[in-house]
């Protein structure tokens, strides 16, 4: 039960934050990663959050911000991450179903198919911040399953 709270939390902005209407009703809209996450600034508490979604179709990419989160992954979606900022370690499921770690650093590009498990958490001061693109559609609360 608390895992599912934990997910829907987390996750939760993913499923709201796309504006309704169709792609051609809004206009073209430019800015900065600075003013989203100025904008966006995480409550204390949480070590992961999606704190914001920009619309691209049925799908969209996620800013999502943490200090670390635990092993899970998700049975329905793929998902590639870019890191933008921060340092960091990744757990990473590897081919064989082995668990490896590496260091991970702004410019790094992550493909996390469906079903591989993967965790992260920050090794300096500053938070990690990530550029998510999930595959199919928003991430449900449901498809987040924690292996640790």
């Amino acid at each position: 039960m608390k895992l599912a709270i934990l997910a829907a939390a987390v996750l939760a902005p993913i499923m709201f934050a796309l504006p309704a209407g169709s792609a051609q009703d809004r206009g073209i809209t430019v800015t900065s990663l600075e003013a989203i996450l100025k904008k966006n600034l995480r409550s204390g508490g949480g070590t992961a959050a999606i704190v914001a979604t920009i619309p691209a179709g049925d799908t969209g990419m996620g800013i999502l911000v943490m200090s670390k989160n635990r092993l899970h992954h998700h049975d329905r979606q793929d998902h590639v991450l870019y890191l933008v900022r921060g340092s960091g370690t990744a757990r990473l499921e590897n081919a064989s179903g082995k668990i490896e770690t590496r260091p991970i650093k702004p410019g790094d590009i992550l493909e996390l198919p469906r079903g591989k498990k993967h965790g992260f958490e920050k090794t300096g001061d500053q938070d990690l911040v990530f550029l998510v693109v999930s595959a199919p559609g928003s991430d449900a609360p449901e498809d987040t399953v924690f292996d640790e």
